[in-house]
């Protein structure tokens, strides 16, 4: 099972993507969705809410009346803080039932607005965001939602901004067009990228590491951060720390479009391993992974913490990124010989 996540800023066009991805043969969960569900009349959900805040929540048919809710919640970070702790995990049991129901092998779409704000994107084997100009956006949203140029604006305003998104993005989707051309690239990344990892992730099998130097891309080191961080939240307790190193994490040395990990681990062994491939890092032999994504070639080495052979590996191996990273007029100089000190044993 490949898991992803969607997001993108209002007016971006995020339905249309989720919408083409059910089409193709993903199962979507919408975050939004659930959200609903969780709190409607009948609910647990929604008698844990009025037990909370009281009988003003309801409207006149009984059900949530989500402006009031606002009033109360939104002005104070208390009774927000009360609202997740009812919402969130009744939204986590209904999403875990859900990717419990979808097939071995299938492609999970979480349909999330917020992943970016909330910082979930480490939770995901793949992120997608959709995104279009600002001005598009604000005319989509008058044009198809009734709202005012200002309240467009201001509800852009309020989410994050493209810096942030592109941080957390794997895969960047522009919609400046026709909904055709939207279209045309969701069919080309699930034929090209999505099946492909699904199917590496359900064979365990890893996209061949490139061996050809090229000079280093802008975003080298957000792309390691990225895929670091999903090693480490999968990885849970059983993970001390996850490391960018080898060549590529020298900032200037060419280097093969690899990106090497190296995680230290409290308790390397079969769990972990699961964990890492869940996450679109299958094994490719004892203490190494690789990536799943036929886009993203990546190496991970586990090492021992407990071990003090290991842990002197490990030592050994941040010692000397440290220092080619200290000295950027030898990796100026003689490359060639950086890149054989840095690499991954």
């Amino acid at each position: 099972m490949l898991r992803l996540g969607l997001t993108g800023g209002i007016g971006a066009g995020k339905s249309t993507v989720a919408e083409t991805l059910t089409e193709l043969g993903a199962v979507v969960i919408d975050a939004d969705r659930i959200a609903r569900e969780v709190v409607e009349p009948g609910t647990d959900g929604l008698a844990a809410v009025v037990e909370a805040f009281g009988e003003d929540v309801l409207d006149d048919d009984g059900a949530l009346d989500r402006p009031a809710l606002g009033q109360i919640v939104f002005a104070d970070d208390a009774k927000r803080q009360q609202l997740n702790g009812i919402l969130h995990p009744r939204i986590g049991a209904r999403t875990a039932e859900m990717v419990a129901e979808a097939p071995d092998d299938a492609v999970v779409v979480h349909d999330v607005p917020l992943l970016v704000e909330n910082g979930m994107g480490a939770a995901f084997a793949l992120v997608v965001v959709v995104d279009a100009p600002v001005d598009v956006r604000v005319a989509r949203l008058r044009d198809n939602r009734g709202m005012s140029v200002e309240d467009a604006r201001a509800r852009i305003a309020a989410q994050a901004d493209d810096e942030a998104r592109r941080a957390a993005a794997d895969v960047w989707l522009e919609n400046a067009g026709a909904a055709g051309a939207l279209r045309e690239q969701v069919e080309r990344l699930w034929h090209e990228r999505l099946v492909p990892f699904a199917q590496n992730v359900e064979h365990g099998e890893a996209t061949p590491a490139p061996t050809d130097v090229v000079a280093p891309a802008d975003d080298r080191d957000v792309v390691a951060r990225r895929l670091a961080a999903r090693l480490a939240v999968v990885g849970g307790e059983h993970v001390r720390r996850v490391e960018h190193v080898g060549p590529g994490a020298i900032p200037g040395l060419p280097a093969p479009d690899v990106v090497d990990l190296l995680v230290e681990a409290v308790r390397p062994g079969d769990e972990l391993a699961e964990a890492f491939l869940s996450a679109g890092f299958p094994r490719t032999g004892p203490g190494r992974h690789g990536s799943a994504d036929p886009a993203r070639p990546a190496r991970v080495l586990v090492l021992d913490g407990k071990s003090r052979r290991e842990a002197k590996r490990v030592k050994a191996i941040v010692e000397a990124r440290d220092r080619a990273r200290q000295d950027p007029d030898r990796v100026a100089a003689d490359p060639a010989a950086v890149r054989a000190e840095v690499a991954l044993p």
